[in-house]
């Protein structure tokens, strides 16, 4: 470890370009360049291994974010370890589209994906993702459980192409109980009796074959809850009492809000235990028993998970490898838990878009907490300079160790994130031509872009964004700004207040600069033709009726 401390040392001093390989880009994709004898990737003694640990649904309700109701012992111990990122941010609120650009390091419209059945591989095929740029540089990876938001599509499920062990399959009960499709259960079963102690166990049978082996590794293991139905053994709903759950406080449409911003929650309205109601509509709310069962459910699958993040925990210790583990834990996205009326995520509010984030690192901080703002897009390049590995240099985000070094160090001004409104379900950009929408494909596509910064945010829904790439800012048909300092709530949307002019005109500026420089990446090609070609497509199918 002291030699790899060394390399870090002397190849990253300020002001100092790393030795890296990066990959060059063609007007529609990636392609490898030869690289020079000297460019070639360093053989390290002691490479760290990665412990890269997604959790489904979670949202920072976590002591160590303050949560003073939620019994999460084991985050707490990898909070002691590294760095808690207070202000950490996913790129859009649905497992498919934010693990793709959190995977990639691309934001979703140069993914192409900002649906859950959307494959940035079919987009375009030469995408170098994380774990594959490790791999390259001589990783062993593998998966456990959701990584990846897995697809239907078998020559996609998983991403094939990020692993160099087979994806471990697990297999478990999403339910205990004969009680049908239900939003809740609590049954007096062990930890496996569920799916998530199924993908623990097999994890820690994987990380010891790893150690076994005489390559680095990156281990991604992924929990599904909290993620509903909320189901979990009986002893973590013991933890919580009924009466202490926190109904939300605010529960309607914000005032002047955009109807754009909010949906009609029917993720939970799915399930037969959910009374009909209506979401941020006045007198229309979910009744508050029902709500106290959801909430009680929701953090006793966070405890549920957090035991067995513990397993996976206990393993590395166990097995000698927590001294040269970089552990990286997030949830995917947050969670509307009543707030605004709402249930689920799917949304650009903050409850929806801010994440639990945690990084643990040989040779960084220990135990601190940062106020820098951070987005999912800055894991790839922060892994990648902790293990010194060749990565594209296209990536949409910036490396965090500058923050793991100083916690008071900031990397960006503002984080950005996106949601959309359609009518249809598969938002991939594709060239097929077998549309299921067809002509009504492209007939709602709105697409609502954030940006935040530490007081405010601002989101601007833009019409047509599948039919033109890049951002165009003409195709604005509304706005939303929120002030946390004053309105942590979003009660009240100020894009229309004069008093917030300088900042809604400072922040647009700032959102269209993003764009336009975003969209000069060689990656916005391949992802603009196929927006093309399904504009044709339209226009095609129109004609016929």
């Amino acid at each position: 470890m002291q030699n790899y401390k060394k390399y870090l040392n002397a190849t990253m001093r300020p002001g100092k370009k790393l030795n890296f390989l990066l990959f060059g880009v063609n007007a529609l994709a990636l392609a490898p360049v030869t690289a020079p004898a000297h460019a070639a990737t360093p053989k390290l003694p002691n490479r760290p291994n990665i412990l890269f640990i997604a959790v489904d649904d979670m949202k920072p309700w976590l002591s160590a974010y303050g949560d003073t109701l939620a019994h999460t012992p084991n985050m707490d111990r990898l909070a002691a370890r590294g760095t808690v990122f207070n202000n950490a941010y996913c790129q859009i609120a649905l497992s498919g589209p934010t693990r793709s650009s959190l995977m990639t390091g691309l934001n979703p419209d140069h993914t192409g994906v900002w649906w859950l059945m959307g494959s940035f591989r079919k987009n375009n095929p030469d995408i170098v993702t994380m774990p594959e740029a490790l791999k390259n540089a001589g990783y062993e990876t593998v998966g456990v459980g959701k990584v990846y938001h897995a697809l239907r599509d078998k020559a996609v499920k998983d991403d094939p192409k990020s692993w160099s062990l087979p994806y471990v399959k697990t297999q478990g009960a999403t339910y205990a109980l004969a009680n049908g499709r239900v939003a809740t259960e609590c049954a007096d079963v062990p930890d496996n009796g569920y799916i998530d102690g199924v993908i623990a166990e097999e994890a820690v049978k994987t990380m010891a074959k790893l150690k076994e082996g005489d390559k680095p590794f990156f281990l991604g293991v992924g929990f599904k809850k909290p993620h509903l139905p909320f189901c979990a053994p009986k002893k973590y709903w013991d933890m919580y009492r009924h009466d202490d759950m926190p109904v939300a406080k605010f529960q309607d449409m914000a005032a002047d809000g955009c109807e754009y911003a909010y949906h009609n929650s029917l993720e939970v309205k799915g399930y037969s235990d959910i009374p009909p109601f209506e979401s941020y509509v006045d007198t229309k709310h979910l009744d508050v028993e029902t709500q106290k069962r959801l909430l009680h459910a929701y953090y006793a699958c966070i405890s549920y998970t957090d035991a067995q993040i513990g397993k996976v925990l206990d393993a590395l210790d166990d097995n000698g490898l927590a001294d040269n583990t970089i552990i990286v834990l997030f949830g995917d996205h947050g969670y509307h838990l009543g707030d605004h009326g709402l249930w689920n995520k799917m949304t650009n509010f903050e409850q929806a878009t801010r994440v639990p984030l945690m990084i643990s690192a040989p040779g960084m901080k220990k135990g601190v907490k940062s106020d820098a703002m951070v987005e999912f897009l800055d894991i790839f390049p922060t892994i990648a300079e902790l293990t010194a590995t060749p990565h594209p240099q296209q990536l949409d985000g910036v490396s965090l160790v500058p923050v793991l070094k100083n916690p008071k160090a900031k990397v960006k001004d503002y984080i950005m994130s996106q949601y959309s409104r359609t009518t249809t379900e598969d938002y991939t950009i594709s060239t097929d031509t077998d549309l299921e929408g067809k002509a009504e494909y492209l007939e709602n596509d709105i697409m609502g872009y954030a940006i935040r910064d530490k007081r405010y945010r601002l989101v601007q829904w833009t019409k047509g964004f599948k039919t033109y790439m890049p951002f165009d800012e003409s195709k604005v048909i509304t706005c939303e700004l929120f002030d946390y300092e004053k309105d942590p709530l979003e009660t009240k949307n100020l894009a229309n207040d004069p008093a917030y002019a300088k900042v809604v005109k400072r922040l647009q500026g700032q959102l269209r600069e993003y764009y336009a420089r975003s969209y000069k990446s060689p990656m916005s090609a391949p992802i603009k033709a196929c927006a093309e070609r399904k504009t044709e497509i339209k226009k095609a199918d129109l004609k016929k009726h």
